[in-house]
């Protein structure tokens, strides 16, 4: 084996036991006060896959700083090492704006609402402001869905094209790959 070979094949390997991973990049966000700090992390599951490329390469690449601030967390937060790793895999997979928001997430819950959403309607029916919060919402999910259907359209109209041009001459698409 060459020496890049060997350099390789750990990031390989990260990538390969990664696959099953699910992310939260099509998180939504609205904007509200931040929640209180909510102890339970938004990551549960034991599987392989529960942690994550990123996470995974951070552990793997540099064990020390990982256990040091895992360490760090339990001790801050009073959480067993499983919590303590949880939140941090959470926290090195999804930036810190999603992270937040898979908190706010876990605190409605945690109140008994059903989502994020509902939670924020039922706390804004508290202070007797429910149907500005809930007709800010629904604009939210209606300029969302447009988003989605946008990227979906532009995605189509691209596969479209470019299946266009590989019919139109075969030989001459993509030629050197």
């Amino acid at each position: 084996m060459t020496k890049s070979t060997l350099t390789t094949l750990p990031l390989f390997w990260i990538f390969l036991t990664s696959m099953g991973y699910e992310t939260g990049a099509f998180t939504t966000h609205l904007p509200s006060p931040a929640p209180k700090y909510c102890s339970k992390p938004p990551m549960t599951t034991t599987t392989l896959f529960a942690i994550g490329p990123l996470a995974r390469a951070k552990k793997a690449l540099d064990p020390a700083e990982y256990n040091r601030i895992v360490e760090q967390k339990m001790k801050q937060d009073k959480l067993s090492r499983k919590e303590a790793e949880d939140d941090y895999n959470a926290f090195l997979e999804n930036p810190p704006f999603y992270y937040a928001l898979d908190k706010k997430e876990a605190y409605y819950k945690s109140l008994g609402y059903k989502d994020m959403y509902e939670g924020e309607i039922g706390e804004a029916e508290k202070e007797g402001r429910g149907d500005e919060v809930r007709e800010r919402i629904a604009k939210f999910k209606q300029r969302s869905q447009v988003k989605a259907y946008s990227v979906l359209a532009v995605a189509v109209v691209g596969f479209c094209a470019l299946r266009q041009f590989y019919l139109n001459d075969p030989d001459g698409f993509l030629p050197g790959l």
